[in-house]
């Protein structure tokens, strides 16, 4: 049984100027500056990892993530699919999402954007609190080959991730991918793809 892991944002959903643009207004408000700002957006794996990179403590990064996320759920009407997102339709095996966005933000915009019935389980934010473990524990309780798990994100820290849980790792990188393709390559993923249609040529 092959399972495919999909990331939400950048890889199904074009959503990196509404991260910007709420992660900006939150920082803005409690003195950050624009280049602390530029920090919290570009480096990580987590939201909550980079503001704890920028000096926040863990409660107040706890406080922080959970604001810009209710802000970032004030633009669901106007979160725009990745140009190759229907292919998900296409693509038949068990599929799961799990995302570092909240479920209820993640949730609304995959049933506004009609892909919410293609996955059998979403999982955000809300369900751990490190995806790298949350992923490897998902694999041992449904007892799974790690060659047969496939992690399909857009970004260079997915690479890592899916290094770190051992699993195969596909990277997107389509318009909407938040790292420049020559950043992706630099981290070898196994596969790096321009098109989701692409993933039925793998599995």
């Amino acid at each position: 049984m092959k399972l495919l892991i999909f990331d939400f944002d950048g890889t199904i959903v074009d959503s990196k100027s509404l991260y910007y643009k709420a992660i900006g207004d939150e920082l803005r408000v409690v003195g950050f500056s624009e280049k602390q700002i530029d920090r919290a957006i570009d480096i990580g794996m987590s939201l909550r990892k980079t503001l704890r990179n920028i000096g926040l403590g863990f409660l107040a990064s706890w406080w922080m993530h959970k604001k810009i996320l209710k802000r970032i759920e004030k633009y669901i009407p106007e979160v725009k699919k990745c140009h190759d997102a229907e292919k998900i339709k296409e693509i038949s095996g068990n599929k799961i999402l799990v995302t570092n966005s909240l479920k209820e933000f993640a949730v609304p915009v995959l049933r506004h954007l009609g892909l919410k019935k293609e996955f059998d389980k979403i999982y955000g934010a809300d369900d751990f609190s490190d995806k790298a473990q949350f992923i490897s524990q998902y694999i041992k309780n449904h007892k799974l080959e790690k060659k047969d798990v496939f992690y399909i994100g857009d970004r260079a820290v997915d690479v890592k991730l899916a290094r770190k849980v051992g699993c195969v790792s596909v990277i997107v990188s389509g318009k909407c991918a938040w790292n420049p393709r020559k950043e992706v390559l630099a981290e070898e993923p196994d596969f790096l793809l321009s098109d989701l249609e692409d993933i039925k040529k793998i599995i």
